[in-house]
């Protein structure tokens, strides 16, 4: 049966109400901070007139600017508080997106399109990043993969999802650059909304007195501190890294080589992000029940290397088929979401270090913003090109794959559940 109320309804999907207006708020500002993700490579090659690892090179700037976010937003947090963290990520995108759209965007300096595009990057690492932050510290330890499931599916929905959908709707119609403002519009709406939301939300151990210089240190020293904190941020790299890698070249590769009608190949990356967002809820409750690293290594890592080398082969055998397209896609996005119990996972090993922990999950997940597109400026103008790409990105998870069987943790949910049955067999 299905429960009676709402309530009862957030209670089994294990939804965390306190954080619930947050979150769609959160959801507001990735809309307008990655209107441009799936696109903003095709129409620099396309529109602008760079090459294709030029345009690339421009979001390989923009993710090396993200890892550094992601990796502050966790560790300032101790000195300066999430509220804080959110509103330098917030000003910081609003300032550098505008200039990115007025000047970098009309005057075709590549290197004006690298410093503006690439310092917008402390937008939404330091903004969404610094809410989950936020989230993990006010949350219980039992719910913290569902709760990390959530924000995943928030993140995801705005991301991928609305982001893509929207962006297929206004691109062939009202061009680049009214997209990119109508972006700066609904992230300005959203980060607003955030911070209002924080100011009567309940309070995290916010700060520790620290200076800003301590926390970065004392977030960084945490990878030799615990070796298997850093693990777990190499796993978190190319959980990311194959994410936006495909978003890098992918629309590339199907609507240029295939002959894609573009807005169906972003469409593609709509069905990628339905995937993901349905699968950041499921995986997310899931862990907490089957085990957190069990999920990782059963499901996740092979999920994404399969799902690569399929979108890669897929057009050769059907030609820019959109439907077997979407089962690739609908693969990545499973595979990509069911890497959410990676948050509880490092949290474990780290403990009681939560914030720390946080910033080298976000430093994970920044760098492979920086990764993924890397590989593809790296490798798309060799012989090798979207072949060596593809592959490269399906050998990460690989790695990823054998990385988890150091990363075992007498506190994951099923490990406990073992625990439990030998003690009483032992009785």
């Amino acid at each position: 049966m299905m429960p009676s109320n709402p309530a009862r309804l957030a209670e089994r999907l294990r939804f965390p109400t306190h954080a619930g207006p947050g979150l769609l708020a959160v959801v507001l500002f990735v809309i307008g901070d990655g209107i441009e993700a799936v696109w903003i490579t095709d129409y620099l090659h396309t529109t602008i007139g760079y090459t294709a690892a030029q345009a690339s090179g421009v979001y390989t700037a923009y993710g090396i600017v993200v890892a550094v976010a992601a990796f502050c937003s966790g560790a300032l947090c101790d000195a300066i508080g999430p509220k804080r963290v959110m509103e330098i990520g917030l000003v910081s995108f609003l300032v550098f997106d505008a200039l990115f759209i007025t000047i970098g965007l009309t005057h075709h300096s590549l290197a004006l399109l690298m410093l503006f595009y690439g310092l917008r990057g402390f937008g939404y690492p330091m903004l969404a990043y610094g809410f989950l932050t936020w989230m993990m510290l006010v949350t219980a330890p039992a719910h913290q993969s569902s709760a990390s499931g959530w924000f995943w599916f928030a993140f995801s929905l705005g991301m991928q999802t609305i982001g893509a959908w929207l962006s297929s709707i206004l691109l062939p119609h009202f061009g680049g650059v009214s997209t990119l403002w109508v972006g700066w519009v609904l992230a300005a709406a959203g980060g607003i909304a955030t911070l209002l939301f924080l100011r009567k939300a309940p309070k995290a151990n916010e700060t520790k007195g620290i200076s800003v210089f301590h926390a970065l240190a004392h977030g960084v020293s945490l990878t030799w501190r615990r070796p298997k904190v850093g693990v777990g941020g190499i796993i978190k790299i190319i959980n990311l890294s194959g994410q936006y890698g495909l978003q890098a070249f992918y629309l590339l590769y199907i609507s240029r080589v295939h002959g894609m009608d573009q807005a169906l190949a972003i469409t593609e990356f709509t069905i990628f992000g339905v995937a993901c967002i349905v699968g950041d809820v499921a995986w997310g409750i899931a862990g907490d029940r089957i085990g957190w690293h069990r999920t990782l290594q059963v499901f996740a890592t092979p999920l994404c290397a399969a799902s690569l080398v399929y979108l890669y082969l897929v057009p050769f055998a059907a030609g820019p088929n959109f439907f077997l397209v979407a089962i690739g896609m609908i693969g990545m996005g499973i595979g990509l979401s069911a890497h959410v119990p990676t948050t509880p996972l490092i949290m474990a090993h780290a403990a009681p270090e939560t914030a720390n922990a946080l910033a080298i999950l976000n430093l994970g997940a920044g760098l492979g913003a920086f990764v993924g597109p890397a590989i593809v400026t790296a490798l798309v103008s060799t012989p090798g090109g979207y072949a060596a790409v593809a592959y490269t990105l399906a050998g990460l998870y690989v790695v990823s794959c054998l990385l988890l069987f150091l990363m075992r943790h007498p506190l994951d949910p099923r490990e406990v559940r073992r625990a439990g049955r030998t003690a009483s067999l032992s009785h």
